[in-house]
């Protein structure tokens, strides 16, 4: 059964915490929007119940199709990839080799969900009690900067996804690429858990699997096409996340 959540920081509170972030970082004025938040623009607030598996993402798209979202009305429009815009059409755009679609097609193709359209495969995901945040909420421009600051992930990590992660007491945590690793070491008990882990692809079988069975924690290479050389690694992550699942 799913329910309408009320996250711990809302919207308004979030846009504040970017924009003092923003005002310290002239730099990246145009590459850091503290007031577009893609989550809240396409009402991503219906959770399980009981939340099984909960992944961390990243940062939400920067862009529609060629061009760069720059308000609210954007997020809902039929060709921006978000993973919660339940417009857009998962049909149509369907992944075909692995790893070959968006961050939602890909996921859903190695979680075994195969609705028609987007909606439809949102509806099996959170039916299986999955949900996913990310880790920055606001959008960052990719294409204008390409690395998101460590600072700024660290501060949405702490003031943004530690409340919100205690509210949602997730029993399983999937770590959805460096991003999202880089914000777990900001929370107990994966901090310590973490400590000298490097990058994700760095973290070993036997770490692994002493993190999935002492945390409930799996670590997994970002599912995109630019980490098909960890395919097998990936697979096999997300087989053990399949056997969590109802």
């Amino acid at each position: 059964m799913d329910t309408r959540y009320s996250p711990p920081v809302s919207a308004a509170e979030m846009r504040e915490i970017y924009r003092r972030y923003a005002a310290g970082r002239p730099d990246l004025r145009g590459i850091l929007l503290p007031d577009l938040l893609p989550h809240d623009a396409c009402g991503a607030h219906q959770v399980p119940g009981r939340i099984r598996v909960l992944f961390i993402a990243e940062s939400p798209p920067w862009a529609a199709g060629r061009r760069e979202i720059a308000g609210p009305s954007d997020c809902s429009s039929a060709d921006y990839p978000y993973f919660y815009n339940g417009r857009y059409d998962a049909g149509r755009r369907r992944a075909g080799a692995p790893l070959s679609g968006g961050l939602a097609e890909n996921l859903f193709s190695l979680l075994g969900l195969d609705g028609g359209t987007r909606r439809e495969n949102l509806e099996l995901f959170t039916g299986k009690n999955c949900f996913l945040v990310d880790t920055v909420r606001c959008v960052f421009r990719k294409n204008r900067k390409a690395a998101i600051p460590g600072d700024l992930i660290r501060m949405s990590a702490r003031e943004i996804l530690a409340p919100e992660f205690k509210d949602l007491a997730p029993e399983y945590v999937v770590a959805l690429g460096n991003t999202a690793l880089t914000g777990l070491r900001e929370i107990e008990p994966y901090a310590s858990a973490l400590a000298g882990a490097g990058t994700i692809t760095a973290i070993s079988a036997d770490r692994r699997d002493d993190l999935f069975r002492e945390h409930r924690l799996l670590c997994v290479p970002y599912p995109g096409g630019r980490n098909r050389r960890y395919l097998d690694v990936i697979e096999s992550e997300f087989a053990a996340v399949r056997d969590l699942l109802p």
